[in-house]
């Protein structure tokens, strides 16, 4: 038994962190289940080996930090059953540095292939959720052009399908995008980059099918830095310029023609209905945040964790907002939510984390790994998303997986300098 798992190590590590990945978009119990097995196989090597690697433990003090300070806040908490939920739900901050600290680095071609089916389970979790939406429709009698109502997009198309809110879907399509994109532009055969032109197209037109406002902004942020990044660096500055071009034109095209897309960015700058029914989000939106964070009464400690929600839900009644209030509304903005329950501390430990690796990741040419990142900074801004399992493991883990990659490029330019030397 220990000769087979020492042997055998790194490619049960592989399909062990393979299955978290391709689980990360399907129910929570799945996916915390995939992340059991990882951790009880990473204690099954540490038995048998005795090793620990210290080296990556520290890269990952960011993580670990920041669920200190939570775990901190636990104490403090009036509802001390909802900050132990909490804490049990963010425990991935502390065991998944903890598990890609003990096994076994995998090989570098590994990557590739874990981006390559977390492509692939996307594409059949979309299908998936557009197959649902079309048997509604059908089964409703409904026209082929009202695909894009409320009946049918936006939550229809997410929580109704796979029981994700469309902001976290967003997410994790984003994050595919991403790959396909890194494999387009390192991609020198038609067929193959046939391909992910055809997956990139459905991706984002899925992503403006489930309305989600910011994300869609953010892809489309991401589609300007990928192209720029690719005609400068080959030095064909007007073909971008006719590719950006071409990218607004499609942009405001399916915009305009997804109705339930074009009406919720509408309703940003105010919007009224032929019922009569008014929205001015933009306004709104400020108006929460601005009671979120009026909610915080200790600016450098915060409320506690357990507290943090209920906090906000006062704030917005003493604010007027009773409609949010009634609907148990979050800060709906990471940043804030942190603050209330965390304070300054909180905050300054949450931002540590994208500070620290976004530096790691931009010294290590680790361009998906910043991008990511960097997107999720502004993710954040709409979306409490450490308050749910996909948001938190999401992170996590494709921080603890982009480490841990970038920690092999860096051994191996270190055994090429002590080769030469």
């Amino acid at each position: 038994m220990k000769r087979f798992i020492l042997s055998k190590q790194e490619l049960i590590t592989f399909i062990l962190v393979l299955i978290v990945c391709v689980t990360l978009p399907v129910k929570n119990n799945i996916n915390s289940l995939s992340m059991i097995l990882l951790g009880a196989f990473a204690a099954i090597v540490l038995i048998f080996k005795k090793q620990f690697d210290f080296k990556i433990l520290r890269r990952f003090i960011p993580l670990i930090l920041f669920y200190i300070v939570c775990l901190i806040s636990v104490f403090y908490s009036e509802n001390q059953d909802l900050a132990l939920k909490m804490i049990g739900r963010l425990v991935p901050f502390l065991t998944l540095p903890i598990i890609f600290s003990i096994l076994p680095p995998l090989k570098k071609e590994r990557y590739p292939s874990l981006m390559k089916f977390f492509i692939g389970s996307m594409v059949i979790v979309c299908m998936f959720s557009h197959t649902l939406v079309l048997i509604k429709l059908l089964n409703n009698n409904d026209s082929l052009y009202n695909i894009f109502n409320s009946h049918y997009s936006y939550l229809s198309l997410s929580e109704d399908t796979i029981g994700m809110h469309s902001t976290y879907y967003a997410y994790l399509i984003i994050l595919a995008v991403m790959f396909v994109v890194h494999f387009l532009f390192s991609e020198r055969r038609w067929k193959y980059r046939i391909l992910y032109f055809l997956l990139l197209g459905y991706f984002t037109f899925f992503v403006f099918h489930l309305s989600a406002r910011l994300p869609i902004a953010v892809l489309f942020l991401f589609y300007n830095i990928a192209l720029v990044y690719y005609f400068v660096k080959q030095k064909k500055v007007l073909k971008g310029v006719l590719f950006l071009l071409l990218l607004y034109i499609i942009t405001s095209l399916v915009i305009y023609n997804v109705r339930i897309t074009r009406y919720r960015f509408q309703q940003l700058v105010g919007f009224t209905y032929s019922d009569g029914t008014h929205y001015d989000d933009g306004k709104d939106k400020i108006f929460q945040w601005k009671a979120g964070a009026s909610a915080n009464k200790n600016v450098l400690f915060g409320n506690g964790i357990g507290d943090a929600n209920q906090s906000i839900f006062d704030s917005y009644n003493n604010s007027g907002l009773h409609t949010y209030a009634e609907r148990k509304y979050n800060a709906h903005n990471q940043y804030i939510q942190t603050f209330v329950g965390m304070g300054v501390i909180g905050l300054i430990t949450l931002l540590f984390i994208f500070f620290y690796y976004l530096r790691l990741f931009y010294q290590q040419k680790h361009l998906i790994g910043f991008t990511f990142l960097l997107l999720t900074t502004i993710l954040y801004l709409t979306e409490s998303y450490l308050e749910r399992h996909n948001g938190i493991v999401t992170l996590v883990f494709i921080i603890c997986l982009f480490v841990t990659q970038s920690s092999i490029k860096e051994n191996l330019l270190t055994s090429k300098e002590n080769y030469i030397k």
